[in-house]
């Protein structure tokens, strides 16, 4: 209990501090005018064996070649390049194409960049001058973003844009430590077994420390919701497991009323009957915290762009719905597959 009290106090250290510098950029949008796409944890390197972004390359460019035509801002939030096995120049050499496509974006002002703490880099201007200006001139990578959503001249909340590192110990406060780590021993490792070991998100809820952590915090300030990356596990309206199991299994037992005699949706019900009891015990035990209890639509997660399988997944923003999707979709089809949506003004926001 107290390793998870001070794990939890250093991410409200870190988020703080993020949370107070971005105050001074703060920019306001009308909910129904915004129309954001907002991608994570691309970890692109050198295209050697370790490199996470090789498979999801496809499906990103064609995300990227939809969301500039569709007239979206690309909002990239951190880890974007994975500098902790490649060098600045390897990474900005092996994906010069993808880096044109994105350019796109920019040229139209159309374009937004968070450091992570694989690519904390970009946090040094001289860093950005010499790697990223060549390609995107004069920009400016920022740790936070603060966004005032209003409606008719009325405000709804803040949105809080973070990569979701900030004050966890080896990512953040001992990164020249991690680093090391992976340069030295899992570098190597993963060239020996020529895998990248990302495994791809299965759900959408709360279910990890570090994404209770997150949520913990979002859910302590009033009518802010955090949207961060990071953990590569994707997280919509701070859903808890429970919950999203409990709905799936009605929706099968639903299906199952109305064709009886179908064996694979009763094996389906019988399977999600089973993790539902699986996972009621721990889940209750891990949200009985304070501010938990009800689980409020505080954090959303984006995921990642450099799933094992060659999906990625992202938050879009636009029509005053915020969206949960996959690239490609169920079908492999070059288009943006919805996992999860919700109303900003009536569902994340409501007026009380």
């Amino acid at each position: 209990m107290v390793r998870r009290k001070s794990y939890e106090q250093n991410i409200v250290r870190g988020l703080d501090t993020a949370f107070r510098d971005a105050a001074v950029d703060e920019v306001s949008a009308d909910v129904d005018a915004v129309r954001w796409i907002i991608f994570s944890d691309h970890h692109r390197g050198d295209r050697r064996s370790h490199d996470r972004f090789v498979g999801a390359e496809r499906a990103y460019n064609a995300a990227l070649g939809y969301y500039l035509e569709a007239g979206h801002t690309l909002l990239l939030l951190g880890d974007v390049e994975e500098l902790w096995a490649a060098s600045p120049a390897a990474v900005m050499r092996a994906y010069g194409y993808t880096l044109e496509l994105e350019s796109e974006f920019y040229r139209d002002h159309r374009y937004l960049r968070f450091f992570g703490n694989h690519d904390a880099e970009w946090s040094s201007e001289a860093m950005v001058r010499e790697h990223l200006w060549p390609t995107f001139p004069n920009l400016k990578v920022r740790e936070g973003l603060r966004l005032l959503l209003t409606r008719d001249g009325l405000s709804l909340g803040t949105l809080f844009l973070a990569h979701g590192h900030q004050g966890e110990t080896f990512s953040d406060r001992h990164q020249w430590l991690a680093r090391f780590a992976v340069r030295a021993f899992w570098r190597p490792a993963q060239r020996l077994v020529r895998r990248p070991w990302t495994t791809p998100a299965r759900d959408f809820v709360l279910r990890e420390r570090h994404d209770l952590a997150l949520y913990r915090w979002a859910a302590a300030h009033e009518r802010l919701v955090l949207i961060a990356g990071h953990t590569h596990r994707t997280v919509f309206m701070s859903e808890s497991l429970t919950r999203k199991v409990s709905r799936e299994l009605s929706a099968a037992r639903r299906e199952l009323a109305t064709d009886s005699e179908r064996p694979d949706v009763r094996h389906r019900v019988a399977m999600l009957r089973a993790e539902l009891e699986w996972v009621r015990d721990r889940e209750a035990r891990r949200l009985a915290q304070p501010g938990t209890d009800g689980v409020e639509p505080s954090y959303f997660n984006t995921g990642c762009c450099s799933f094992r399988d060659g999906d990625i997944t992202g938050i879009e923003i636009a029509d005053g719905q915020i969206r949960l999707v996959r690239w490609p979709d169920r079908h492999q089809r070059p288009m943006a597959q919805v996992l999860a949506s919700a109303d900003l003004a009536r569902d994340v926001f409501p007026v009380v």
